[in-house]
């Protein structure tokens, strides 16, 4: 693969099954940074796709340094981190191409089609490898996130990558088209589906998961929907050889087409690597966003679910805001929620200035700040309080094992077990 650094290249935005030319996104080298200009017919029926800081205006608009290293938070939020980033870097490495050397728009160009929510890039990174087989055994997924994860040569990164999907976070993903009726899978590299193949993306467990990470994001996915929580629906895989892989059926696409997605770390251009939001933001930003006061209670109902069920990986990129073709920003279905003790044993977007020890006082400040009533507030503490305390149910349904069901009901319930 002969690699030619990007320069310059088009942005397309297909959303609900209607594709147009967003702009033109270019690479200044001197300055480090990316520049952007809408185009002329997408100025003329625009859409608010960033709102607040690549605003529909006419001429060039240069992004920031920091925090995306020259990258407008629109587009950031199309590059994969952890694990999607370790692919890429992987499969250029074998190229002969020297990853460090990389400028964002070359990450992009990975990307292409394949990526999240509703945005597409050209030119894109030649994909000649790509297995396009009618069926792939889940086995295979895991044998060869090992053999990423001991460096070695055979695992087949071309596949991968190209199935990865421009996901964040540091878990292994694979994007599927998932046959139900048929329990068969397709990997999906953003090629049409055939009739009854819906799109679903599988985790597998990271180095430092816990051996049933699966089970127990399963579970948190049940007492989330228990305490009020939107969530895709979601399932688990079990593979021939024993292991048990947490799916959800993607949000971002629908029978009509994509939807686009964009995270507050991208609306606000804020780093998700730190502490960069805290909860009262986030109500105010869902506001400026949906002007919908009933999304702003589910933001509330999902900062007390993370508070009450200790899922303190709630950094800015945790949190996303979906679009139709309409331009109307509704909240997306909650996702990655599972325990985490988070940076330091705190929240990353702490709660009234608590990130280590959030009581009532402080959820009820956020709440008051964003105009919900207190009757209201508390209900929803209420219910999600009952579904925290019902862990143990909703952990034997996913078939988490009993030590570590007690273990997390110990933290989550204060409860000893019998």
């Amino acid at each position: 693969m002969k690699f030619q650094p990007v320069q310059k290249m088009s942005v397309i935005l297909d959303i609900e099954g209607s594709s147009r030319n967003l702009g033109t996104l270019a690479w200044s080298g001197s300055e480090r940074r990316a520049y952007f200009e809408y185009a002329a017919d997408f100025l003329a029926a625009p859409l608010p796709v960033s709102p607040f800081n690549l605003k529909t205006n006419p001429g060039l608009n240069a992004a920031p340094r920091d925090p995306f290293d020259g990258l407008h938070g629109l587009f950031n939020d199309s590059l994969p981190d952890g694990w999607g980033k370790l692919l890429l870097d992987r499969r250029l490495q074998r190229a002969g191409i020297d990853y460090r050397l990389l400028t964002p728009l070359d990450r992009l160009s990975a990307i292409g089609k394949t990526g999240m929510g509703a945005l597409a890039y050209i030119p894109e990174l030649p994909d000649d490898n790509r297995k396009l087989t009618d069926n792939i055994d889940l086995d295979w997924f895991v044998e060869q996130i090992e053999l990423v994860q001991a460096e070695m040569d055979i695992a087949d990164i071309d596949t991968l990558q190209g199935a990865q999907g421009g996901s964040a976070g540091a878990r292994p993903k694979i994007m599927i088209g998932f046959n139900e009726a048929k329990n068969s899978f397709i990997l999906d590299y953003g090629q049409d589906m055939k009739s009854g193949f819906d799109r679903w993306m599988v985790k597998a467990r990271g180095a430092g998961d816990p051996a049933d990470i699966g089970a127990e994001e399963k579970a948190y996915a049940l007492m989330a929907g228990s305490a009020g929580l939107e969530m895709a629906e979601t399932r688990i895989f079990d593979t021939k050889k024993g292991s048990r892989l947490f799916a959800t059926k993607r949000f971002d696409r629908t029978p009509a087409g994509r939807l686009h997605m964009h995270t507050a770390s991208g609306v606000l251009n804020a780093s998700h690597r730190e502490a960069s939001l805290n909860y009262g933001q986030l109500h105010r930003l869902t506001l400026m966003m949906t002007r919908d006061s009933s999304e702003v209670l589910r933001m509330f109902r999902r900062m007390v679910f993370n508070v009450y069920a200790r899922n303190r990986d709630d950094h800015a990129k945790n949190h996303a805001f979906l679009m139709g073709g309409n331009g109307r920003w509704t909240l997306s279905p909650a996702y990655d929620l599972t325990f985490s003790s988070g940076p330091g044993g705190e929240h990353s977007a702490d709660i009234a200035g608590e990130g280590r020890e959030p009581a009532m006082q402080h959820l009820l400040t956020v709440s008051r700040e964003a105009s919900i009533p207190d009757l209201e507030a508390k209900n929803v503490i209420e219910q999600v309080r009952m579904s925290i305390s019902h862990w143990p149910q909703f952990a034997e349904q996913a078939g988490l094992p009993r030590s570590r069901t007690i273990a997390l009901d110990r933290i989550l319930n204060n409860r000893k077990p019998a």
